[in-house]
């Protein structure tokens, strides 16, 4: 039996997409050979879209559809928002989210649940789990991913620059749901007087999204733990690793790398923005001998002034360092056969990252930080280096020891497996979407539980 899956995401190609899309965009080309088709529906700030990408159907509605009514109700007098009518259009035997948004998160999870359809979520993000959105207690350390009121208010005011003491006190403060007047007019002290009231809505989210949901995919055991400290029923979370395309791996096999062999080159991709830490890297370089034959090479945008001034400070007048702007996916195959080693030295708890296994799709190891999926990811000391996520001195050391004796590069690009792909995964979804539809039953194609023949879909936002 074929199925027909709608995958939800709160941004899409061809934008300036991250892992998680480029994960989807795999998973629904891996789905096709176990007979499910996929489609996607995601978020746009623009006006409502019809295209294809990559074989698959994608459909683009403004972010606020969910909280804009139909002209039309359904026949049995239920008002529908524009994104259920969307879905509805789709008809999709299972409703599978894959972010956590204002444009693709709970309350489209919860009108999807009133059409009756099965659904999966995957916690492709730590924000789900984490008001500060990194997963790392206090600013020091990983964290448990257990939500608890006081401990989450007080690091969460922690990330916000306030001092130990004020934020203690803050976490200790009785919940306040500030008055939307008084908040525009108190600003910042609104938000971290209603910290604790924040934190209590997160869990509220975290166990609803839990309810509404028929499967949790974990794409790593950290995510696992986390969730189940916060009550989720083990039985309802499934790891699914991440894992990068088959056709992906075959150009990595296939691809001829340019060799430098007098300069170790380093390569940083993605955000540049702190939680991604290629700040670490640039303080690293800083650290190392200017003779020493290192190159580092960045790839990758941010969004926040300051913090790009501080990069492009801590890079000024070093020729060893080059910054080559944003590239998109289908030019990272060019960027891996230009480096030696990949960095990621990531500031907060990574879900995957799907770039840590793309390296070593291309035979690169990779120098990581020590800290959720990354560590999960790679062996120390075998197919690459685990370092302290805010310590540049040890990533320093490391790169100094690679430069100075390359044979060290060699024995852990010789150690990469590739054991997982992209079809393993799409087999691991297609049966978790059979459960989910044996289970809850299948959308009728022809009548839905709301009667979509009824329904006039409108697209003018």
């Amino acid at each position: 039996m074929t199925l027909r899956v709608a995958h939800c995401v709160g941004f899409y190609f061809p934008e300036n997409v991250g892992g998680t899309e480029v994960y989807v965009r795999d998973l629904a080309t891996g789905l096709d050979r176990f007979s499910v088709e996929s489609e996607i529906v995601a978020a746009t700030d623009r006006g409502y879209e019809r295209y294809d990408w990559a074989g698959a159907p994608v459909f683009r509605y403004p972010a606020n559809w969910a909280d804009i009514r139909a002209e039309s109700p359904a026949s049995t007098g239920s008002s529908l928002s524009k994104f259920q009518e969307l879905v509805l259009r789709v008809r999709p035997d299972v409703f599978h989210l894959h972010s956590w948004t204002t444009g693709a998160g709970l309350k489209h999870l919860a009108q999807v649940a009133q059409l009756g359809i099965p659904r999966v979520v995957t916690v492709h993000v730590p924000s789900a789990l984490c008001l500060r959105g990194t997963m790392i207690l206090n600013g020091k350390e990983a964290c448990d991913g257990r939500i608890e009121e006081q401990r989450c208010t007080q690091c969460w005011a922690l990330s916000r620059g306030l001092p130990m003491p004020a934020a203690y006190a803050v976490s200790r403060l009785p919940r306040l749901a500030v008055a939307p007047d008084l908040s525009r007019t108190l600003g910042r002290v609104a938000t971290v007087l209603s910290a604790r009231s924040m934190v209590g809505m997160q869990i509220r989210d975290l166990r609803k999204m839990a309810e509404l949901s028929d499967r949790l995919v974990a794409p790593s055991q950290w995510v696992f733990s986390a969730l189940a400290a916060n009550g989720v029923p083990a039985e309802k979370i499934f790891v699914s690793r991440q894992a990068v395309a088959d056709s992906f791996v075959s150009l990595g096999a296939a691809a001829h790398r340019t060799s430098d062999p007098g300069t170790l080159r380093i390569g940083f991709v993605g955000r540049l923005e702190p939680y991604k830490g290629p700040h670490v890297l640039l303080e690293a370089m800083k650290l190392l001998p200017r003779d020493l034959p290192v190159k580092l090479i960045v790839a990758g945008s941010g969004t926040e002034p300051p913090y790009l001034r501080t990069l492009e400070a801590a890079a000024a007048g070093d020729d060893r360092i080059e910054f080559l702007g944003s590239i998109s996916h289908g030019q990272l195959p060019d960027f891996l056969k230009r480096i030696d080693i990949l960095a990621v030295p990531s500031n907060y708890m990574e879900t995957g990252p799907l770039v840590v296994l793309e390296a070593f799709a291309f035979g690169i190891p990779v120098m990581g930080a020590n800290l959720g999926g990354i560590a999960e990811r790679i062996r120390d000391g075998v197919d690459g280096w685990l370092l302290p996520f805010q310590d540049s001195k040890p990533w320093a050391d490391a790169i100094a020891e690679v430069a100075l004796d390359r044979r060290k590069l060699a024995e852990r690009a010789g150690n990469i497996e590739v054991k997982r792909t992209m079809t393993t995964v799409a087999e691991e979804m297609a049966a978790i979407y059979r459960e989910v539809v044996q289970a809850g039953g299948s959308l009728d194609r022809k009548s839905t539980r709301l009667n979509s023949s009824h329904i006039t879909i409108s697209y003018a936002v």
